[in-house]
């Protein structure tokens, strides 16, 4: 494998990434709002001197001047005037306060068909923590929902980032709303048509039923989307297990006549995506890979993706970002000015990646129930859906980059290229530090764990043999205090970088 190829996804070990680069991807890829210069935005102006005359000088009279007599005499030749430079401030961020709780009232035109929670206790945050809620809309069709919400959280006083996934079937109570409870997903819908916009009551939503208060936010629907990866020209993404699900066979044919449809398949491994394919790839709801809940993590890698290749265009530059954000304008929807903007670049340059935080609400903390009506949704599991919410929004408070996480470095023993990248990946996301060595050969037929620990107070070794699926007969243990590793893992034949079975799906086309 080539050094390029090896440096796409290796990057969770050999490079500094904040994962609020890659969340605010579409912030800074096409960092805009919906006009160039939104209402909310406050422009630089450059300095002016102004001269206020005082009262005295006002009420005096003014005094007649004595005409000099002229004398004629040789022309003077004056110096031409050097023009002062102008200086134009750079824009900074507001000050954006926490977000209070609306008054909330209840409407007896319909009866609810769950219990009406309390609100949820706020989530106490340090006064340097700022959330962002990013939202990939689908406005195809009479509705228009949030297909993805991803709440970014940024520590600027411990230099870490926490992400949190929220399921679009999650049933909560509504605030000021006609439908009382319903799907998260369907907030936006309920209030697109009203003066303020909808981005407000999704916002006391999400602050009511999960304690989250949101200082910003970034929506892009799907056409932006897949404008902003093409735009990179393209992105690659690690594809952990192999992905099966029905797309358009081109996305310019019609989606509800059904030969348009064709069963496509990415296979484990590192696959450059055009913002078609990426965009299903995010998308796909494919039950057999997880369903809702491993998209999330799906649309965690393509987030990364963005940011990576962003990155690597130098496009987290201060003066790109500032050209970037007119250019995209019509690509996102935010209500971040570019001052906002620019004060996180510094953290999204430099933080460690290990400080950066990833959590998704799922089950145990959910749990499916149908309506009366026929709908599956998710609620919350009580007492344990708030406590796992407490507990990933406040992760980032503090500096796991400095705690001396483990090391371990991987050898691929296999014939497949992509393996001991892939390994890198999943063990870089679980917060060690990884690099990749030179393997002596190809054709182990089993995967194997050095353990150079000392001591296994701590010890990762439990989590490295579930997501390797190795046995403890496959685990050799060799202590030695002067190892510049923890752990060295040789790639067998068996590796597998999928954490579960799929089942292959049958090749009838569902109805659109």
């Amino acid at each position: 494998m080539g050094p390029t190829r090896r440096g796409i996804i290796f990057f969770m070990s050999q490079l500094r990434f904040s994962f609020f680069g890659l969340a605010l991807a579409i912030l800074v890829t096409a960092c805009a709002s919906t006009s160039a210069t939104p209402a909310s935005a406050e422009l630089p102006t450059a300095a002016l001197t102004v001269v206020v005359p005082t009262l005295a000088q006002v009420n005096s009279p003014e005094p007649t001047p004595e005409i000099p007599t002229v004398t004629p005499g040789p022309t003077a030749v004056l110096p031409t005037a050097t023009p002062e430079a102008t200086f134009t401030p750079a824009p900074t961020a507001r000050d954006v306060l926490d977000p209070t709780l609306d008054f909330v009232y209840l409407t007896p035109e319909e009866t609810p068909v769950t219990a009406v929670p309390t609100p949820v206790e706020r989530v106490e945050l340090d006064g340097s923590v700022k959330n962002i809620l990013l939202i990939g809309a689908d406005t195809t069709g009479t509705e228009y929902r949030s297909d993805t919400m991803i709440v970014v959280s940024i520590n600027q006083t411990a230099n870490t980032v926490t992400m949190l996934s929220i399921p679009r079937d999650l049933f909560v109570f509504i605030p000021k709303s006609l439908k009382v409870m319903g799907r998260i997903n369907t907030v936006i819908n309920i209030a697109r048509n009203r003066p303020e916009g909808p981005i407000p009551l999704l916002e006391q939503t999400i602050l009511y039923n999960l304690g989250i208060p949101i200082h910003y936010y970034a929506r892009v629907d799907f056409d932006g989307f897949k404008t902003i990866v093409d735009a990179l020209g393209g992105i690659d993404v690690p594809v952990t297990c192999t992905f099966q699900d029905h797309r358009l066979i081109d996305p310019a044919l019609d989606p509800l006549v059904e030969e348009n449809w064709e069963l496509y398949t990415l296979n484990a491994g590192i696959h450059h995506l055009d913002g078609t394919t990426a965009l299903w790839y995010a998308r796909s709801r494919q039950k057999t890979g997880g369903g809702d809940f491993d998209r999330a993590r799906r649309q965690q890698e393509v987030l990364r993706a963005i940011y990576r290749k962003a990155r690597e265009q130098n496009l987290l530059d201060p003066g790109a970002v500032t050209s970037l954000y007119n250019q995209f304008s019509s690509v996102v929807d935010t209500d971040m000015t570019l001052g906002d903007i620019l004060q996180f670049l510094p953290l999204a340059l430099n933080l460690d990646e290990l400080d950066v935080r990833n959590f998704r609400l799922s089950p145990p903390y959910t749990q499916g129930w149908t309506t009366p009506d026929g709908s599956s949704v998710q609620l919350p599991v009580p007492d344990e859906f708030y406590k796992y919410v407490q507990r990933a929004m406040t992760a980032g408070g503090t500096n796991r980059a400095s705690q001396n996480p483990y090391t371990v470095e991987i050898w691929n023993g296999t014939t497949w290229g992509d393996a001991d990248d892939m390994a890198a990946y999943r063990l870089g996301l679980e917060g060690m530090r990884v690099s990749i060595g030179a393997p002596d050969r190809a054709d182990y037929a089993t995967t194997t764990i050095y353990d150079y620990t000392i001591s296994p107070k701590g010890s990762p070794l439990a989590q490295l043999k579930k997501l390797l699926k190795v046995s403890g007969a496959n685990v050799v243990a060799q202590p030695d205090a002067n190892s510049p590793i923890n752990f060295r893992i040789i790639l067998g034949a068996d590796y597998n970088s999928c954490t579960y079975t799929v089942a292959p799906l049958a090749t009838a086309t569902p109805a659109p």
